[in-house]
């Protein structure tokens, strides 16, 4: 049935009626900027999860270019919301008040280290914000986490870039006259 489009099926309408009410309830109980957030962010999933899709089903089609391309699409937000996220965790450790954070984890605060090595506190990487010298206040898997991320986004971007140019600088099909 050639004819028939997306809302001639009833199921498919009662679907979209559902979201369309989900979304409303969703606005009417946490607001309006919570709603577009979340909508914002299933978006972008959905269309991280469709491109990769999209960039395996092109490599086992042996469309190389394109595969590698969708792929690196794929991983570059991904890869950003995984360096923002550790990032975040890792600068916000300990919060405000570091002696009452090292308290709350039961390890001593010594103020006179703190001083004396206060430059690896301000340094953008490794992030540090020890209580004494045996203690770190940021998770270990942070700085790691950070790597990795950072290393995955420079990639996708550098096959971004590489598959591009191939592709512009690919030969044309000439049409045959």
């Amino acid at each position: 049935m050639p004819g028939r489009n997306f809302f001639s099926h009833p199921e498919k309408r009662l679907y979209l009626g559902g979201v369309a009410l989900m979304v409303l309830f969703l606005t009417l109980v946490f607001g309006w900027l919570f709603t577009a957030v979340t909508a914002a962010l299933l978006a972008t999933v959905c269309l991280v999860v469709d491109t990769a899709r999209r960039g395996v089903s092109a490599l086992l089609a042996r469309r190389r270019r394109t595969g590698w391309l969708l792929l690196a699409l794929a991983t570059v937000p991904v890869s950003l919301l995984g360096l923002l996220v550790s990032y975040a965790i890792g600068l916000f450790s300990g919060g405000l008040y570091v002696d009452k954070s090292c308290r709350l984890q039961q390890e001593s605060y010594d103020g006179a280290y703190r001083s004396q090595h206060a430059a690896e506190t301000d340094r953008w990487f490794p992030l540090h914000n020890k209580c004494n010298a045996d203690f770190d206040l940021v998770p270990s898997w942070v700085n790691p986490a950070l790597a990795i991320c950072a290393t995955l986004l420079t990639v996708s971007i550098i096959t971004i870039i590489v598959a591009t140019v191939a592709h512009l600088r690919a030969p044309k099909p000439r049409p045959n006259s």
